[in-house]
């Protein structure tokens, strides 16, 4: 992944490596451009040594400064007998080696010298002689390269006038690259928090590969589940209201009876009961489904054994279906490991086992099977009743969907079981799925993450 600290670090070292070697460019370009001005050493040795002859030496100060402005970049030192500069400036390094070696060639040192010494090819500097017959060496130090060419007054404004314009549109890109969908992402928190859920940042921002790319995908994605669940909350406020409305209805009706003189009052009673044991059963399945929409995925698991689960609530299950001359089938198989929360899969398992009860035609049984495929535990419930059509099977696990307007009132459902399942079984990391039995009647299929099976039966 391409980071937003790797841009702007490396968008600095590339401003600075520009920098750099504009100016060593410049540089470069600037010294050769002095090399290339030839100085005649022998001609400036004749001015100089006429100068002598005339004014003496306190007209060198002047000429000297006038020829180093004409040859810009060129230090011109004239050397006297006793090997310093005149204007007693420290000779360079290489020009003092050469001096010595002058002095010990006897060239410097003495007041006369031969003319035929003045003019031997071999020197590398000319020597001349003032009216006195003083010996006097000319010496001129070429351009350096590199640092001295960055003293020069024209590299220096060209090298700081590129820094900066460097550096400023450097700096503006990366203000331009983070404000940006800062700037889109506090616009969109705001729209949110006003009320309009379909706000996003946008693919513009949320398909780049830097951290503002991943925050740009979290908010849409936060925004996504923000609208998801309050328009689920809302649903369920609306399911909620609808359901709790038939039972308080019934009430008011068994309670109008029961005031009337005449009517049986303990009939009337036992309405009361069971209508509030409904309206307790409802608002409690209401209260777990809440709490269970707002649950994060089951951390803290424990090992549970399937099978032996699965065998409890059959048993359990035998009692409620054997009242409505209904039966359960069931042949206990190996053990199958799980980790989860034993009491939400526990309640997944019995909802749907219940259901299938419900509605299974009498006389029948409903079939519980477990089996392991793929480090998944199946269950698989089903049971010879009436079906859900094709086109509703996805919805059974919606709340409070029903498949006819009267079918879990008349059989005594809330509407809320398969939707606990659901999400109980979601949290868990499986799934849920429902399919129409090819002799009649319906299968729920339950898959859970399996850690292992052991030899043990349930």
């Amino acid at each position: 992944m391409k980071t937003l600290f790797l841009r702007i670090f490396f968008a600095f070292w590339a401003a600075m490596l520009v920098v750099l070697g504009t100016t060593a460019g410049v540089a470069y370009y600037r010294f050769h451009e002095v090399k290339r001005v030839n100085v005649d050493i022998k001609e400036l040795a004749n001015e100089a040594a006429a100068l002598l002859r005339s004014d003496g030496t306190q007209a060198l100060p002047a000429w000297i400064a006038d020829s180093e402005r004409k040859y810009k970049e060129r230090s011109i030192f004239i050397v006297d007998s006793t090997g310093d500069d005149v204007l007693k400036r420290p000779l360079p390094h290489h020009l003092r080696k050469y001096v010595g070696r002058l002095q010990d060639a006897g060239l410097l040192g003495r007041n006369k010298i031969d003319s035929r010494d003045i003019d031997d090819p071999l020197l590398l500097t000319p020597l001349f002689t003032d009216r006195d017959g003083t010996v006097y060496s000319l010496m001129i130090s070429g351009p350096s390269w590199p640092m001295n060419m960055l003293n020069a007054t024209d590299v220096r404004i060209v090298v700081l006038a590129f820094a900066l314009l460097t550096s400023a549109f450097v700096c503006w890109w990366i203000a331009r690259y983070v404000s940006k969908p800062v700037e889109r992402l506090q616009s969109s928190a705001r729209s949110i928090a006003a009320g309009n859920l379909e706000a996003r940042v946008g693919t513009e921002f949320s398909r780049r590969k830097d951290e503002l790319g991943v925050l740009a995908r979290d908010f849409d994605a936060m925004a996504d589940h923000v609208r998801a669940l309050i328009a689920s909350k809302e649903d369920l406020l609306r399911g909620m209201s609808h359901e709790l409305r038939s039972p308080l209805a019934r009430l008011r009706v068994a309670l109008g009876l029961a005031r009337r003189s005449g009517e049986d009052l303990a009939r009337q009673l036992d309405r009361i009961e069971l209508e509030t044991e409904r309206l307790d059963t409802l608002i409690g399945q209401m209260l777990q489904l809440s709490q269970l929409r707002a649950a994060e995925p089951v951390h803290t698991r424990e090992p549970v054994d399937v099978a032996t689960l699965l065998g409890e609530v059959v048993e359990d299950a035998r009692l409620e279906a054997s009242a409505v001359n209904k039966r359960v089938d069931w042949v206990p198989s190996a053990g199958i490991i799980v980790d989860g929360e034993q009491r939400l899969l526990r309640s997944a398992i019995e909802n749907v086992l219940r259901n299938a009860i419900r509605f299974a035609d009498t006389g029948t049984a409903v079939m519980v099977k477990l089996r392991f495929e793929h480090g998944r535990a199946t269950i698989l419930i089903e049971d010879r009743g009436p079906g859900v059509p094709p086109a509703e099977l996805d919805n059974i696990f919606e709340p409070f969907y029903r498949v006819a307007a009267s079918r879990d009132r008349d059989s005594g459902g809330t509407g809320l079981g398969l939707a606990i399942t659901w999400r109980v079984v979601a949290l868990h990391g499986g799934q849920v799925v429902a399919r129409n039995a090819s002799g009649g009647g319906l299968i729920v299929q339950i898959e859970l993450p399996a850690r292992s099976v052991h030899a043990s039966a349930a």
